[in-house]
């Protein structure tokens, strides 16, 4: 139990290192780069968490802290008047699998180089896995983060508003002033 618990927080670490250095070089706002480094160890650590209890498959446990990351991104959002995406991508990126996508072209490239039909079998049947892992996970991040925004979408717009206002009221008398 302790090892896991060693594991999970060093997971949350390197996470946040990494969400903090994505999230830098995006040159949003100083003040946003602390939750979007505390976003991705969050989420980062939930997956691995949700990855070494073995109920979840690695894209459903991608698709869970995305949806995570989304709430949460909109709630700090919220608390410092900024987009919802400039927190919550940075603190997404370091849940992207590459070594799955390295995997698969690894693979391919041996099918490519292989003439006995038995390893091109394997390597193939490796390709499609690796992809297809990719690929879900790729769809989880994006799908699980979007729903929030969508469900929050008002509000994340009003956010930066300062104030909230009616999106159709603004739309009728264009004068955006009112809603300042």
């Amino acid at each position: 139990m302790f090892d896991l618990i060693v594991l999970t927080l060093t997971d949350a670490f390197f996470a946040a290192i990494a969400g903090l250095g994505f999230a830098y070089a995006s040159s949003p706002p100083k003040r946003t780069l602390i939750y979007s480094a505390a976003l991705a160890a969050l989420a980062h650590a939930s997956r691995f968490m949700m990855l070494k209890s073995e109920i979840f498959s690695i894209s459903i446990a991608t698709l869970f802290a995305s949806f995570l990351v989304g709430i949460l991104g909109i709630f700090f959002a919220r608390k410092l008047k900024v987009p919802a995406e400039i927190i919550a991508f940075p603190a997404l990126l370091p849940m992207v699998l590459g070594i799955y996508a390295y995997k698969s072209i690894l693979a391919l490239f041996s099918f490519t180089n292989s003439s006995e039909v038995s390893q091109k079998i394997t390597y193939l049947m490796l390709f499609f896995d690796n992809a297809l892992t990719t690929v879900a996970v790729s769809l989880a991040l994006g799908v699980g983060v979007s729903v929030t925004l969508l469900i929050f979408y008002e509000q994340s717009l009003m956010v930066t508003r300062g104030a909230r206002c009616d999106l159709n009221a603004k739309q009728e008398k264009n004068n955006f002033k009112e809603c300042i």
